[in-house]
């Protein structure tokens, strides 16, 4: 007679460096998104504060420069050196 093994099933949710890693890369893509949209759409000038103040919205905070932090680390990983 043969035997089954048995295994618990992996969990389905994801880890949470995962989660934190997936609203990483939406907050940045939807900050530079917004930026370049402005700026072909409504014939805006891209500029630092405008992309900073895009990223606050992204990422719900209130300091640009730390929603800009946000943005350079995802910059960094996938090979794009520093914005400061």
């Amino acid at each position: 007679m043969q035997t089954l093994e048995l295994t618990q099933p992996q969990s389905s949710e994801p880890s949470s460096d995962l989660v934190h890693r997936l609203q990483q890369l939406e907050g940045s893509t939807q900050a530079a998104l917004a930026t370049l949209r402005r700026s072909l759409v409504e014939n805006v000038r891209p500029t630092r504060e405008r992309l900073a103040h895009e990223a606050a919205i992204a990422f719900q905070v209130r300091d640009h420069e730390q929603a800009l932090a946000m943005i350079d680390e995802v910059a960094q990983t996938v090979g794009i050196s520093g914005l400061g």
